[in-house]
């Protein structure tokens, strides 16, 4: 039993990511010890390679502008880790946390004599967060982010009403497969018998695939009419677009991937509203849309110079921020900061993000996963770059590049070390 939060999160934080026994048998089995708790609410399962976290904050931002009570589980955090869990837009308390964590432990030693393995960390957080959202009275929504793949996830036990999946690229390949068939097929495992579909993938042989799984599954699946989705301005201000009736639809969230996500979102809004009680008027799906801000998503965190935060740290991830930059560039001189995990494809991001910047300083963060910033420097090709450790060195020297934008980006763990003190130049 933990007396204090940071105790808590802190054990937590160090317990093992993987299991060799990993399997929904095991997550079942465990939600069976503390009395199934992800059976007592309703919920929305989104899945994907990238955009999960916008959907799933785009949703969520809906239902508050109707008056929804609602919950949200998603991963990684940015800024603190009770951001994993949220109700009505509010983190859970470290009261609650310390509350639910202890109530896990408790039973540590039941699960021990059923002779189930003990969770993992992603289990022991996903049912935490399945216990409190139980106890909550006034609760319309939870949705739920996938934590990695789908098939084995952790919250791959609840029983939604509509799944979703945005996309399918590559990332984690030592886990999902190299193949994007098998990273589908994974991320496929989510699909419950008779529970709709809605995707954003693109490629026509997913399509197929998606198709083939969801009718095997007797359930519905439907895609964004990409023909349908006109972007009308990319801009660092706001992202303009229109799909199918909805025209002239506003977005804080930056770049044509951002319009993509918010259409995936409007077509399930269109689905929620035909097939469940829930009813959205168009007005405040617009409102909820134009309000979700995500942090570390092409996030402007100074405005003099312009310094943009951006947490892509896949291929797909890399080539949207690519776009992006182009977009926005015109004249400006792009210094790019980069810093990135070591198990991630990093010479294919740095080559994609290589022709639309004049700069590049290699770094690392402090997190362990990190990889060294002369091991990734000498993976570049760029003629103007060059290579610093020290990242308080580099936000000092780039505070003062007003004419120039600059892009810190590579990790959502980079982004989380540097945001507070690059928040902290507005403050200047």
């Amino acid at each position: 039993m933990f007396t204090n939060v940071h105790d808590l999160i802190s054990w937590v934080e160090h317990q093992r990511r993987f299991s060799p026994k990993m399997s929904l048998e095991k997550v079942q089995a465990l939600c069976k010890v503390y009395g199934n708790p992800q059976e007592s609410f309703r919920s929305i399962h989104v899945g994907g390679t990238n955009g999960k976290g916008s959907v799933t904050d785009y949703l969520k931002n809906i239902c508050l502008e109707h008056g929804l009570h609602v919950g949200t589980y998603i991963s990684p955090f940015v800024t603190r880790f009770n951001e994993r869990i949220t109700y009505d837009g509010v983190d859970i308390s470290d009261e609650d946390f310390l509350r639910y964590g202890n109530i896990i432990l408790k039973q540590y030693p039941e699960i021990e004599r059923l002779g189930i393995e003990l969770p993992t960390f992603f289990e022991f957080v996903t049912i935490l967060a399945y216990l409190y959202f139980k106890d909550i009275k006034e609760l319309d929504l939870v949705i739920f982010e996938v934590g990695l793949g789908g098939l084995l996830d952790a919250t791959n036990v609840i029983k939604p009403m509509l799944s979703i999946i945005t996309n399918i690229s590559y990332d984690h390949m030592n886990v999902l497969g190299n193949t994007l068939e098998s990273i589908a097929m994974n991320k496929l495992g989510i699909v419950k018998p008779g529970v709709a579909l809605i995707s954003g993938v693109k490629e026509p042989f997913l399509r197929t695939l998606f198709q083939e799984v969801a009718s095997n599954k007797g359930s519905n699946c439907t895609f964004v009419d990409y023909e349908a989705l006109t972007i009308k301005e990319i801009s660092l201000q706001q992202t303009l677009f229109s799909y199918k009736h909805h025209k002239d639809v506003a977005l804080q969230m930056k770049g044509s991937h951002q319009a993509e996500n918010a259409s995936l979102v409007l077509e399930a809004i269109d689905y929620l509203n035909q097939k469940s009680n829930f009813k959205f008027s168009l007005e405040k799906c617009y409102q909820g849309l134009q309000k979700t801000h995500w942090v570390g998503r092409l996030e402007t965190v100074c405005s003099n110079p312009i310094i943009l935060l951006d947490g892509a740290h896949n291929i797909d991830g890399v080539k949207r921020l690519s776009e992006f930059i182009s977009s926005v560039k015109q004249d400006k001189f792009v210094t790019l900061v980069f810093a990135v995990s070591a198990d991630k494809e990093k010479d294919k991001m740095i080559h994609q993000l290589e022709p639309v910047v004049d700069e590049i300083i290699f770094t690392q963060f402090a997190y362990e996963r990190s990889d060294k910033a002369n091991l990734i420097y000498e993976l570049s090709t760029h003629p103007n770059k060059r290579v610093c450790s020290n990242v308080d060195e580099i936000i000092n020297e780039v505070s003062k590049q007003t004419d120039h934008l600059i892009v810190f980006a590579g990790s959502l763990y980079f982004v989380s070390e540097v945001r507070p003190k690059l928040l902290a130049l507005n403050q200047r």
